[in-house]
């Protein structure tokens, strides 16, 4: 199913794009667009000259040279994003970075590094509704724009920040509680690791005309026995907070000061 042809049931249901913008509060959103499940707003804030709310978790992040929108979502998962991006296709959004946590399940990923999914495997099933016959897509792999990672990508050599950032292929998943015992699974398709949400964004946006890519700081990893459930020190904890608060805001306002439209 095409993005047209998802505008037109709505159409039919009575319900006009300036309809849709309001639903989200997406009515101040800008060309250039960061979104998290999870994070707020405030990681913005020793980074940029100005963050001003515009919306129920839209903000407005600025400096000399850039500016750009903040979804602060504070719900986690792929049908909780869905919404979110299918309805920035009808907002001015051009380019959309995904800023998150990852689980690694590799021996050369640690907790604090920061990964860029190469690809991102469905493990979700909410990504059916966008198929004609609700068709499952399960395991189908989704990936970022190739132009707009690549300008990540120059933009974190370019800082020359002290931490790894690796190149992964991903899996996303629907539950963390549930992913245990597949992780084996996981690892035998090559992916390093896993997060909720991104092939379900990769697969929108796609749908939607947005370019979009992902920045993940590595939270935990199964692998070292230092899940989100147990085993991770202080130290680590620390580790991800750094990636989160001070490296991937930077890459943020760096990619933004040399590529503002």
């Amino acid at each position: 199913m095409d993005y047209k042809k998802l505008l037109q049931w709505h159409r039919a249901y009575n319900h006009t794009e300036e309809d849709l913008i309001k639903s989200e509060g997406f009515e101040q959103v800008l060309e250039d667009v960061v979104i998290a499940p999870w994070w707020e707003h405030d990681i913005f804030e020793n980074h940029a000259k100005s963050i001003k709310k515009v919306g129920r978790k839209l903000y407005k992040i600025g400096g000399d040279n850039f500016e750009f929108s903040f979804i602060e979502m504070k719900n986690i998962g792929a049908p909780a994003i869905i919404e979110e991006i299918l309805t920035l296709g009808v907002t001015k959004c051009k380019r959309l970075i995904f800023i998150g946590s990852a689980g690694a399940i590799s021996d050369n990923i640690n907790i604090g590094d920061l990964a860029l999914p190469t690809c991102s495997i469905s493990g979700v099933g909410v990504t059916r509704y966008l198929n004609e016959n609700l068709e499952d897509d399960f395991e189908a792999s989704y990936s970022p724009d190739e132009e707009l990672s690549n300008q990540i990508l120059e933009t974190i050599k370019k800082e020359q920040l002290p931490v790894r950032c690796h190149h992964v292929k991903n899996y996303s998943v629907d539950t963390i509680f549930g992913q245990f015992p597949h992780i084996e699974h996981f690892k035998s398709i090559g992916c390093e690791t896993i997060e909720m949400e991104t092939s379900t964004v990769f697969k929108c946006a796609s749908l939607a005309g947005i370019k979009a890519t992902a920045i993940f700081c590595i939270s935990d990893n199964s692998l070292q026995h230092k899940s989100l459930i147990s085993g991770r020190s202080l130290e680590d904890k620390e580790k991800k907070n750094i990636a989160k608060t001070e490296f991937i805001p930077k890459i943020i306002i760096s990619f933004f000061n040399k590529n503002c439209k």
